[in-house]
């Protein structure tokens, strides 16, 4: 017989987004539920035991009482304070991380752009091809200068068109429908999280970087897994993200460049976004 039912009463079974048991509505004359709380509170046996726990909790109770009053009141009010300043803390990191200082807006250097163009030179279709380019698929990004080092790993563009980027920190995603890092032509783009989750992003300092710094980027090349190719700043800019210009920076027919792409500038808490990116030029260092 199903709970809660006696013989002569309907009783509809429950679904699965429906409670177990629903009690008779007020005015009801039907029986008591046979094991309902109220018929164990009197004939159950684990009700004695019940008493007695609750006679020690109370001789607990008030022996903590005594102490606190021996003790004081305020150095326990301190401890809760501390603990729940401490828990506040962790939450408003996660939820609302504060502005990264390194990555405020700046606009220094150059950006380089277009392939030069002369009767004598190469077509660029050809240049991205030639068997002299330093190309490699890159596995590994480290900037000196910031003593941070970072895999890479292949990213996409997600069904919104926007560049997907690793959800982990610690990882440098490379768009691989753009460029090679060290090809003549054309721009590999490098993109990684500024945080995550309170946790600091790999590249979340290269507003840092000036032109003339160093980067230096490892990758597979023939039977090298650990090629390098050396890198030199340009130039930096700070980009509103409703001002992004995507065509310059996702461009595949300029000069041989990497972009290195991360947020920055002021944290919307309505959105969980930063307001701007941070996006670093470099080219191929002359041998």
């Amino acid at each position: 017989m199903y709970p809660g039912a006696w013989p002569g009463r309907r009783v509809q079974l429950p679904h699965a987004n429906g409670p177990l048991y629903r009690p008779p509505e007020l005015g009801s004359k039907s029986p008591p539920v046979r094991g309902s709380t109220r018929r164990l509170a009197f004939n159950d046996p684990v009700t004695g035991r019940r008493r007695i726990e609750q006679g020690r909790l109370r001789r607990a109770d008030a022996r903590l009482l005594a102490a606190l009053q021996r003790t004081g009141w305020v150095p326990v009010a301190c401890l809760i304070a501390a603990f729940m300043t401490v828990g506040v803390a962790g939450i408003t990191w996660v939820t609302f991380p504060p502005d990264n200082p390194q990555a405020k807006a700046r606009n220094v250097g150059t950006i380089p752009t277009a392939v030069p163009r002369s009767p004598s030179s190469t077509p660029p279709a050809a240049a991205s091809t030639s068997p002299v380019a330093d190309v490699i698929s890159p596995n590994r990004i480290e900037i000196p200068k910031l003593k941070t080092s970072a895999p890479i790993v292949k990213v996409g563009t997600t069904a919104d068109r926007e560049l997907e980027v690793p959800l982990n920190p610690a990882k440098v995603g490379w768009w691989r429908y753009g460029a090679k890092p060290g090809a003549d032509v054309g721009t590999a783009i490098l993109a990684g999280h500024i945080n995550y989750a309170g946790v600091k992003g790999a590249m979340a300092d290269i507003g840092r970087l000036n032109p003339g710094d160093e980067v230096d980027v490892y990758g597979t090349q023939n039977a090298d897994a650990r090629h390098l190719v050396r890198f030199t700043v340009t130039g930096v800019r700070t980009y509103h993200k409703t001002r992004l210009p995507y065509a310059e920076i996702f461009d595949q027919k300029s000069v041989g460049r990497i972009v290195i792409v991360t947020c920055g500038g002021p944290f919307d808490a309505s959105t969980g976004n930063y307001l701007d990116n941070i996006v670093v030029f470099a080219v191929p260092k002359p041998a």
